[in-house]
């Protein structure tokens, strides 16, 4: 292989390094963001924060019946109230995964632009360990 190739073919691998592969590392961590959201509902979620769980309610009674109207109520409230507390833990634990997603991809493109100097580095002082 001649020198010019070669030299062609390192170019084109660190411009393919600093320049698609960091795209490509960009385009899954966007898709890994939507993912989650997406399997949490989190924008549903937030939307129908109090609504009866599973839509589980009880109608009106007809007529002025004092002590159904009150069971009416009670019930719905504490189908309301259920619907509260699963919906709130599932969004917590949807955004803690989505914290997570966020700030794991980060670290993922923070160490593919620096592994090449780390990996440089280490080679030196590797070399300079052998040879002192």
């Amino acid at each position: 292989m001649t020198l010019g190739l070669r030299r062609i073919i390192v170019l084109r691998f660190w411009g393919w390094y600093y320049t698609d592969a960091v795209k490509s590392i960009i385009m899954a961590w966007k898709n890994f963001i939507i993912f989650v959201r997406e399997y949490y509902s989190i924008p549903l979620l937030f939307k129908t924060l109090v609504a009866p769980w599973r839509r589980d309610i009880t109608r009106r009674p007809r007529g002025l019946d004092i002590k159904k109207l009150f069971e009416a109520l009670v019930f719905n409230l504490i189908s309301r109230g259920i619907g509260l507390l699963i919906r709130s833990i599932t969004v917590v634990i949807g955004l803690v995964c989505l914290i997570g997603v966020i700030v794991l991809g980060f670290l993922a493109l923070i160490v593919w632009l620096v592994l090449p100097a780390l990996l440089a580095f280490f080679i030196v002082a590797g070399v300079l360990l052998l040879a002192g």
